[in-house]
């Protein structure tokens, strides 16, 4: 089985197997709450409530970050054209021959890679990497993130799963360089 096919069968799989309505209100929350919008207005809070002597600072630091982060995401995005799920089966949905579940969004194109999961990849790699706190809680939330963007029909795994490596990973290149970035939480 090519990568591709594997990646559409395990699509399938999480986006038609654990449908049920209570899961839909749950992914929807957690999909929702993946906006890069939320993660930064609650990464601000966070610094201003947690740092107050550096809030400045690390506030520009992350703002920054994440702004880095959404471009490569944006650059990829548009150098790869992936359809959506719903476009890329278009024609075996209207066959009857498949159904894509979309309980929240009818997304179709530049599926490649996600941005709900980078963005929710990229604020918990940051927060885990300058603050040390809540790592754990982090990245079972940016987990979810992705996942939901399965679920939803919105996104493939492959997705999900470059888009999340692509949030921490210029995170992390960003945290490594910034001399002004806490050494001690090691990843």
């Amino acid at each position: 089985m090519n990568l591709i096919k594997l990646d559409e069968t395990l699509f399938f799989w999480i986006n038609g197997n654990l449908s049920t309505p209570a899961m839909d209100g749950l992914m929807s929350l957690f999909t929702i709450a993946g906006d890069a919008s939320v993660w930064i207005g609650f990464g601000i809070l966070f610094i201003i409530m947690q740092d107050k002597k550096n809030a400045r600072r690390m506030i520009l630091t992350f703002l920054i970050s994440m702004a880095v982060a959404g471009g490569a995401l944006h650059l990829a995005k548009y150098t790869t054209q992936r359809d959506r799920p719903l476009e890329r089966f278009r024609h075996e949905i209207a066959a009857k021959q498949v159904t894509v579940y979309t309980p929240l969004n009818k997304l179709k194109s530049r599926s490649f890679p996600s941005g709900h999961s980078q963005a929710a990849f990229s604020a918990a790699t940051f927060f885990a990497l300058y603050y040390g706190r809540f790592r754990l809680l982090l990245y079972v939330g940016a987990l979810l993130v992705a996942i939901s963007r399965v679920y939803l029909g919105t996104h493939f795994p492959a997705d999900i799963m470059v888009g999340s490596l692509l949030g921490f990973a210029v995170i992390f290149v960003i945290w490594k360089f910034d001399k002004n970035s806490p050494r001690k939480h090691l990843v």
